[in-house]
């Protein structure tokens, strides 16, 4: 028989950091996925470059501000 004592629950290991770079490759995904549905439902053309470009911005825009908030979380 196993024996539980203090020290097996003692040991609790810290969570793993938030794979933010995970969640952004995804949005980019949805949003391109979203930009060619909508064109081909609502019949207009989109950007291709324009697209591309406001993706990479906006990805760009969200993971300075996610170091911020992560630098300011660690003491």
């Amino acid at each position: 028989m196993s024996q539980h004592t203090e020290k097996q629950h003692g040991n609790i290991e810290p969570a793993a950091p938030f794979p933010t770079g995970t969640l952004i490759f995804g949005l980019i995904l949805l949003a391109i996925g979203l930009a060619l549905i909508a064109g081909l439902l609502l019949n207009f053309q989109i950007s291709a470059p324009m697209l591309f470009i406001s993706l990479v911005a906006g990805a760009g825009l969200i993971l300075v501000i996610a170091g911020i908030l992560a630098a300011r979380r660690t003491p």
